[in-house]
């Protein structure tokens, strides 16, 4: 396969697995405006992921955690699995989706071009800055319905955990990139190791999912434990490892943008006129930040 084959299939991965996170966030408000909390949406994910995933680890060894090491598996795990979840979930306990959106996508490419000009001597070029700025500015007006629509006293505190999840994702971004890891050996074992969630739910929450519809648990279990913690994983994995960290940061961007426009005929929520202002800006942001990097790399 080409170089510019494999780029471009590495751009198509990225899109997808933004697509998905994206509508990550309009299929769980389905579900939380019907019967399910966040915590039961955290274990269905778990669960799927977690058993699915579990025979992937057990076929490459447990013994150094698939290949990867138990240190290396445990910083990734933390970066991109349960806890990267929990403190989302908990973000969204106290402050609007919209928050978490802008904050955690907005702030990845910044902590992510941060950690690679400090690891890897990769100086950010004027382009490149240009757009990380014009990034920031289409997230801030995507989110400023939410932004702006007021909160309770604990608003700051959910937006400080929306802060942590795009440090641990930056984080996550750059080290796959430097450790060069498999892509499905580190999805099975962040998701393998996730499975030690269930015990601590099922104690506090009991029997609850068994009384919610069985066709939302199952459809939940699938978008939640096979989409988003598997496939988005394993394609934005594989887009880091063609593209490197920095580029391939810079898809997170389209999760909010992704997610407004899926609202639109899901939940019945019109995006705003500043909201589609912000979502050009996005993709010129884009256009403009990753420019360099595809023609370095063609």
């Amino acid at each position: 396969m080409s170089v510019r084959a494999r780029v471009a299939l590495a751009v198509v991965a990225g899109v997808l697995a933004s697509l998905i996170y994206g509508g990550q966030f309009v299929v769980s408000r389905w579900s939380l405006q019907r019967t399910l909390s966040l915590w039961d949406l955290a274990a269905l994910r778990f669960a799927a992921a977690g058993l699915l995933l579990l025979p992937v680890a057990l076929r490459h060894g447990m013994a150094d955690a698939a290949g990867l090491g138990w240190r290396r598996a445990a910083v990734l795990a933390i970066a991109a699995g349960a806890p990267y979840t929990l403190i989302l979930y908990a973000g969204l306990s106290l402050a609007p989706a919209a928050d978490g959106a802008v904050i955690i996508t907005g702030g990845t490419p910044v902590v992510s071009t941060v950690l690679v000009w400090l690891w890897f001597g990769e100086r950010p070029w004027a382009g490149r800055l240009g757009g990380l700025a014009l990034i920031v500015a289409g997230l801030v007006l995507v989110g400023w319905p939410g932004l702006s629509s007021g909160g309770g006293e604990r608003t700051w505190l959910g937006d400080l955990l929306f802060a942590v999840d795009s440090l641990l994702w930056g984080l996550y971004t750059v080290l796959a990139r430097r450790w060069l890891v498999d892509p499905l050996r580190t999805t099975a074992i962040v998701w393998t190791l996730a499975l030690s969630y269930l015990p601590i739910y099922a104690l506090v929450a009991g029997p609850r999912l068994l009384a919610a519809p069985l066709g939302e648990v199952l459809f939940q279990a699938l978008y939640q434990g096979v989409g988003v913690a598997i496939a988005a994983l394993v394609f934005y994995s594989w887009a880091i490892r063609v593209l490197g960290a920095s580029f391939a940061s810079l898809f997170m961007p389209l999760v909010p943008v992704f997610g407004t426009l899926l609202a639109v005929p899901v939940l019945g929520e019109v995006p705003a006129g500043v909201q589609l202002i912000g979502m050009a800006g996005v993709a010129v942001g884009m256009a403009l930040a990753a420019r360099d990097s595809v023609s370095r790399r063609t």
